[in-house]
């Protein structure tokens, strides 16, 4: 069809969406045609009383009478029963296509448009109405003449030469009706081919060819038997049974083809009886659309609605529909065990606050692959978004099987990640939810595997499982936790957090030194919160970095006042812990720097202590930050050294000026002087990189006095003193400077 031609072309839209209106008529109208437009079925009856369109775009789903309805009553009119009409709609099950088809639609064209589709199928349908309309004027033609000439015979015989004639003058028409047709098939843009009532092609164009992969002569040696796919062929078979029978006149088939060189191709087959010669024999007219472009979109589309576009694993939509199957089975056969693991990544918001969410998501990509590795080919991985995975263990047979899993991934886990130019460390928690037939669907089964998660997650910085069984009373321990949570938001503004002073005195002399600064939270009502029940919480939440704000100021201003007591007091240091999510937000050191400033006292009182959780984020990151607190005059120290995860390999890279012996090793010191290994070999080897030691957790003389002869230089403990309030951190200082020397505490 040529552009001039089309121009004379008119298409009625029928559509009650505006959006559809405008990108339809944008579309027709850039391509030469002309465009009426119909907002309901009811309009577009009343608008083809006053024009006769080429071809009719029908939406199915419309207010009032629907598109089925208007279709129906469109070919019942003698006047448009011809118009070819395409329905649109975005409902694509076959029910749907065969309805539309009932009421004498032509084809179907999905929602959301693809335009290219969309202006072939109206092209071809257009040129299929021309071949139709031209070979039923001639066929209308010849018959009239093939009357006359009878006619003629019988009552004029002496007129035998006449009729001759005439007869060749018929010939001549049916020739050229047939070359018109023939020109037609031929040029038509998609596959065309003429086959008897069995399916033997006897007439082929290039287009079809083409698809196909076969020349014209290996194809007319085939039948439409031939090319289907296996599965679709006895479908196409029973159809064509149908014309053999005289059971139809037409059908549309879509299904799968198999070019000649094997590969799939996806299309749709339209076949209509066509009477060919003056024998009134039974031809078959097929069309045949290429649709493989559009059935790999809907293919892409359902892969993104079902799978985690970041690691392409399955989403939560997917792994829901696989928890409701295995609670299926486990109600029909309650000997089937299977078994949810719910996974969280520890601090996984480091690395996204620190190094950015590109090198997040192709962390989070990596851990997927490797979890890949951990299970069989009938489980499940899905990732619910952010930092959790969730593993479906189709088949278990205890509890002790999954839990053997949760240990595999941890161990899984602790290898580093390389990431660019970035080592990262990670750790997991794990909640594990046995499938039982008290359920009624997966996702109540993935939320106790969550609330056991949450229950791990709130023990890993406790002791080394890093998971946890659901159990009932699991429910009162997250509430609770969630109510925490929502306090802790507004116990800062309320002024509910004090201070606590604990002293760190040298074992060279017995003296303060300093202080470590310790955070309580006053709830009124409950008394005293634990940090280990709301440090967790607000490392997770953010909260930690307004709070780590608070504590710095707090503790400077603190300082800075004791400072002014005496001049004895001008070394005194004060000990800070700061988180890994504080140290790497990028306003720390700037705010730090104004922090400094108000305080008004020499930097060098502020010492600065950090968990081994900052071996797990950007190492080089990390340094930078800490080279900066260097240049300020701060001091470092890696508290709890031993128990987290530290590393020998990195240790040495980073500027600490001490090393805090954690109190499971103190406590591990006999009064016989036994099982001290461990407490010498961290005292060695921070000697060793130019550091100093700090015990903490002394409780016991014999204690003191061990580390003492192991040259370690200071101590905090109850055995020296407890955590003190402001008051009495400040009576203890006065009560030192009222002697004429340092008091010791030993």
């Amino acid at each position: 069809m040529s552009p001039q031609s089309e121009a004379l072309r008119t298409i009625l839209i029928v559509d009650d969406n505006p959006t559809n209106l405008h990108v339809l008529f944008e579309l027709l109208n850039t391509n030469n045609f002309k465009v009426a437009i119909s907002e309901s079925g009811e309009t577009a009856l009343e608008t083809l009383e006053f024009i006769s369109p080429d071809l009719i775009l029908l939406d199915i789903n419309m207010p009032g009478i629907d598109g089925y309805e208007t279709c129906r009553q469109i070919k019942a009119n003698q006047n448009t029963k011809n118009i070819p009409v395409l329905f649109m709609s975005a409902l694509s099950e076959p029910i749907n296509k065969v309805k539309g088809f009932d009421v004498g639609a032509v084809d179907y064209i999905a929602k959301p448009f693809e335009a290219l589709e969309t202006l072939a199928r109206i092209r071809n349908h257009l040129e299929l109405k021309d071949a139709r309309l031209a070979l039923n004027q001639a066929n209308e033609t010849l018959e009239a003449r093939v009357q006359a000439r009878t006619a003629e015979l019988e009552s004029l015989n002496n007129r035998l030469a006449l009729e001759v004639e005439g007869r060749e003058r018929q010939a001549a028409d049916l020739r050229q009706s047939e070359s018109q047709f023939r020109l037609m098939f031929e040029k038509a843009p998609i596959g065309m081919a003429v086959t008897d009532i069995f399916g033997n092609m006897l007439e082929v164009n290039d287009s079809l060819s083409q698809t196909l992969g076969y020349s014209d002569t290996e194809l007319l040696n085939l039948s439409w038997h031939d090319v289907p796919h296996q599965d679709d062929a006895q479908h196409l078979q029973s159809l064509y049974q149908g014309f053999e029978k005289g059971e139809i006149d037409d059908f549309q088939f879509e299904g799968r083809c198999l070019a000649k060189d094997g590969h799939i191709i996806y299309g749709t087959l339209q076949a209509v009886k066509m009477p060919r010669n003056a024998e009134r024999e039974t031809y078959i007219l097929c069309q045949f659309m290429d649709i493989t472009h559009r059935k790999t979109v809907e293919a892409e589309l359902r892969h993104r609605a079902s799978h985690d576009a970041l690691t392409q694993l399955p989403n939560r939509n997917l792994l829901t529909q696989k928890l409701d199957q295995s609670l299926l089975r486990i109600k029909a056969d309650p000997s089937h065990k299977f078994a949810v693991l719910f996974l969280d990544l520890n601090r996984f918001k480091l690395v996204n606050d620190s190094l950015g969410h590109q090198v997040g998501d192709q962390l989070l990509t990596s851990i997927a692959r490797r979890l890949e590795t951990l299970v069989r080919g009938d489980d499940t991985i899905a990732r619910l978004g952010g930092d959790e995975f969730v593993i479906l263990l189709s088949r278990v047979r205890s509890e002790a099987d999954a839990i053997m899993v949760a240990e595999r991934v941890e161990t899984l886990l602790q290898d580093p990640f390389q990431v660019d130019e970035h080592v990262l460390f990670t750790s997991v928690s794990t909640g594990i939810a046995m499938g039982h037939p008290h359920y009624e669907k997966g996702a109540d089964l993935l939320r106790d595997a969550d609330i056991a998660m949450y229950s791990a997650k709130s023990r890993h910085s406790k002791d080394k499982e890093t998971y946890s069984l659901f159990a009932e009373d699991m429910y009162q321990r997250v509430s609770g936790q969630l109510r925490l949570e929502s306090e802790l938001h507004h116990a800062l503004e309320r002024d509910e957090f004090q201070l606590y002073y604990q002293p760190i005195v040298s074992l060279k002399n017995g003296q303060i030194t300093g202080f470590e600064a310790l955070i309580r939270w006053f709830k009124p009502g409950q008394g005293v919160i634990s940090p280990a029940d709301f440090i967790p919480i607000a490392e997770d939440t953010g909260l930690i970095v307004p709070m780590g704000e608070w504590i710095l100021q707090t503790a400077y201003q603190q300082l800075d006042k004791w400072r002014q007591l005496s001049p004895i007091f001008e070394s005194l240091k004060v000990s800070v812990n700061v988180s890994t999510l504080q140290l790497m937000d990028p306003k720390f050191l700037s705010r730090l720097d104004e922090i400094l400033m108000k305080s008004g006292w020499n930097r060098r009182g502020l010492q600065i202590e950090l968990t081994e959780s900052i071996f797990m984020g950007d190492v080089d990151g990390i340094i930078e930050v800490l080279n900066q607190l260097k240049a300020r005059s701060i001091e470092l120290c890696i508290d709890d050294f031993g128990t987290g995860y530290s590393s020998l390999s990195y240790l040495h890279h980073f500027p600490i000026d001490h090393l805090k012996i954690d109190r499971a090793f103190v406590n591990r010191i006999q009064e016989a002087g036994e099982q001290r290994e461990i407490a010498e070999t961290v005292i060695t080897l921070a000697h060793q990189l130019g550091m100093d030691t700090i015990a903490e957790g002394i409780e016991l003389p014999h204690q003191l006095h061990q580390l003492k002869s192991m040259g370690c230089e200071a101590a905090q403990g109850y055995f020296l003193a407890k955590p003190l309030n402001q008051e009495a951190a400040e009576a203890l200082l006065l009560e030192h400077s009222s002697q004429t020397e340092k008091v010791s505490l030993f």
